[in-house]
């Protein structure tokens, strides 16, 4: 009898363990397909005549990776719990698309990216806000994401290759209100906790990006006058 038991619990185990794996296989399938879908909505709304692929990495890992030589996006599966939805994602695709099409720009431009990675990352950050504003994405989705997930060293631990969070969404906001002020102004991630967090960290440097703005509008103007 106990044997029996036995087999008849192994046998309810292997089908529950075959329906878990196929649960789990149709969840990564559509995150293959959110992730081309996505990729190839900004690649075609953008005109981008390079042929870029995207691939879904089940790996637990909260990043993304580039392949320059075969010009592929990986997007592993532990970033995916940290998007809400698909404007974030288009924000992570655009950034790396952004970083591909630099460094197939030529040789000098891959070179140059190697020793100016900091210059390089941020003019990625604004290609991408590009990427995403023709594709019909809200590119306040990118301040989100860097928000909720780049890294803030101390100063002793400081990346002399890439910015900190709040240095590259200092620069996106920057890059937005300069040119597409409207998505500031009427902005779906108001309510948000991290474009709040975002808001009360970020004061005294969206102050300094206004009075900017604010002086080269006036300069601008006096530059036009005096032309009459």
């Amino acid at each position: 009898m106990r044997i029996v038991l036995t087999i008849i619990a192994f046998f309810f185990f292997a089908i529950n363990i075959g329906n878990a794996d196929e649960l789990r296989i149709d969840k990564d399938v559509q995150f293959q397909k959110n992730i081309m879908e996505t990729g190839f909505r900004i690649l075609n709304s953008n005109n981008i005549e390079k042929r870029i692929t995207f691939y879904y990495v089940s790996d637990n890992k909260l990043k993304t990776k580039i392949n320059t030589r075969c010009k592929t996006i990986y997007v592993y599966k532990g970033i995916f719990p940290v998007i809400d939805n698909e404007n974030e994602l288009a924000a992570i695709l655009s950034t790396d698309i952004a970083k591909l099409l630099d460094s197939h720009a030529g040789f000098f431009r891959r070179f140059s990216i190697s020793f100016s990675p900091r210059k390089y990352e941020v003019k990625s950050d604004k290609k991408a806000v590009d990427l995403m504003v023709k594709a019909g994405y809200d590119p306040v989705a990118l301040i989100n994401i860097i928000n909720k997930t780049a890294a803030e060293k101390s100063w002793f631990e400081y990346n002399i290759f890439h910015h900190n969070g709040s240095e590259r969404v200092k620069y996106i906001y920057q890059y937005i209100y300069e040119k597409y002020p409207v998505y500031l102004a009427e902005n779906q991630y108001l309510d948000t906790a991290y474009y709040q967090n975002f808001l009360r960290t970020t004061r005294s440097e969206r102050r300094k990006v206004r009075k900017i703005q604010e002086q080269k509008i006036k300069n601008e103007k006096k530059e036009t006058l005096r032309h009459f």
